[in-house]
């Protein structure tokens, strides 16, 4: 008998040891991804970026360098035109580099930590640590999860869905979905270095304004309108042109008016203290304020005004943007 409870206690201290060593929680996989995110002294990434507006796809290279999580600089080009731009965050502030448009906006707000970014490695830790009832699965080589958004147009686009290698955590592809579970943003990370080396100067903002200009191309000479196809039930009623601009009347629900212009070329380079805030919409960097949104594309302003609309209503007519013909 007593050898028979030996027994029995043998087995049961074999259970709790193999218990122990058994597959890692979600929570103990959120902990590890975080904890990488936050240990890394930065890190250097390829990704290829990608936007759905209606039939429309718009595809971006992006290259992200971040030194000691307060050092970034992200460049931005597009695959089909020329439109190129670079984020600039050092110990001075927070800079827009749009070549096209020959100036550099000076922020002071606190990007990118306000919100989801879905191309930097600690912005999407963040986003599983921040969802306490984010959903998880497994698969031979990577971790999923699909969680809430921290967007300031997050009623637009509400859920995300974010992958990590199993190998070293850090991310491989992120989905934001709209509210029929559509993928609206795809980010597919290239390469991702953990390790990286940085020039004295890279974080220079005259150094990355010169970077910026060589590798942006020559934009769009002849100027064309260009339409919103996500325009929340709204038609356009009105289209006049006003010396070099063009102004778009559009009525519903979800009133708006959008001018556009062709960039001016630039002769120089500016660097002008906005008034709002930055405005990171994925596929480039404007200001907002209040009841407007203004940004620069493939070398044509636009400005967006509306007495209803929000921040993020306002970006997500922005990314529907598409080149049409004067009518």
């Amino acid at each position: 008998m007593k050898k028979k409870w030996t027994g029995l206690l043998m087995v049961a201290v074999v259970l709790l040891v193999l218990s122990a060593c058994g597959a890692p929680t979600k929570e103990d996989i959120v902990t590890e991804i975080n904890e990488k995110a936050k240990n890394a002294a930065g890190y250097k990434a390829k990704a290829v970026l990608e936007i759905q507006a209606g039939k429309e796809k718009q595809s971006y290279n992006v290259d992200i360098w971040n030194k000691e999580h307060k050092y970034y600089r992200v460049h931005l080009s597009s695959v089909t035109n020329e439109h190129s731009q670079t984020i600039l965050k050092n110990k001075s502030g927070i800079y827009v580099m749009t070549p096209s448009l020959g100036k550099s906006f000076k922020y002071e707000n606190n990007w990118p930590e306000n919100s989801s970014q879905s191309y930097l490695f600690e912005s999407l830790a963040a986003d599983i640590k921040a969802d306490g009832e984010a959903g998880f699965k497994e698969t031979d080589k990577y971790y999923v999860f699909e969680t809430k958004t921290r967007y300031t147009n997050s009623s637009m686009l509400p859920r995300q869905q974010i992958t990590f290698h199993k190998s070293d955590l850090t991310p491989a592809m992120v989905k934001v979905m709209d509210k029929e579970q559509k993928a609206v943003i795809t980010v597919v990370f290239k390469k991702m270095d953990l390790k990286p080396t940085f020039a004295k100067g890279d974080f220079d903002r005259k150094k990355a304004n010169k970077k910026t200009k060589e590798t942006a191309g020559d934009v769009e000479t002849e100027f064309s309108v260009h339409y919103p196809i996500a325009v929340n039930n709204s038609k356009l009623v009105d289209e006049t042109k006003v010396g070099d601009r063009v102004i778009l009347t559009y009525d519903g629900d979800k009133p708006f008016t959008l001018i556009q212009k062709r960039a001016a070329t630039p002769e120089g380079q500016s660097v002008v203290t906005a008034s709002g805030d930055m405005a990171d919409m994925g596929f480039a960097a404007g200001e907002s304020a209040d009841g407007s949104l203004t940004w620069v594309y493939n070398g044509v302003e636009f400005m967006l005004a509306s007495d209803v609309m929000t921040h993020g209503e306002m970006a997500t007519v922005a990314a529907s943007m598409q080149p049409g013909t004067l009518k």
